[in-house]
């Protein structure tokens, strides 16, 4: 895919194939783990879901809290601006995401979707980003 994206281009199912993050701009980590596992939807009313684990989460004790390192979710409306889409959050498993928008820098490699984050910089001193590639269903 090239050119300007529209809201349609995203309208759909997407799986997760990759979901590395980046410090100072080289590879720090599989954020959830190598074979991380997600799903992504783009509806046409503008209603967005996102949910990403750990290929192991289904192993867990049944009972416990799960940390956002394992396992995450979010959801709300999805707006286009430029070259970004904007998650506004209004359902998320991690509490400072509510009311906040996520904005994600979309490319694409070829019909994958790639959704780059940041970087923001942390109090460390360090730049952080993420980069996810997720294949149409």
């Amino acid at each position: 895919m090239s050119g300007k994206t529209d809201r349609e281009d995203l309208v759909g199912t997407w799986r997760l194939l990759d979901w590395k993050s980046f410090k100072d701009g080289e590879f720090y980590k599989y954020p959830m783990g190598e074979g991380s596992k997600g799903q992504l939807v783009y509806t046409s009313a503008g209603r967005m879901s996102g949910f990403l684990m750990r290929a192991d989460f289904g192993d867990e004790a049944p009972g416990i809290d799960t940390p956002a390192a394992k396992c995450l979710s979010y959801a709300g409306d999805f707006r286009i601006e430029g070259d970004e889409v904007i998650h506004d959050v209004d359902l998320a498993t991690i509490p400072e995401w509510i009311g906040s928008p996520l904005v994600r820098t979309i490319g694409w490699d070829g019909d994958r979707l790639l959704l780059t984050t940041g970087p923001d910089m942390a109090r460390n001193g360090h730049a952080y980003s993420n980069a996810l590639l997720w294949e149409r269903l």
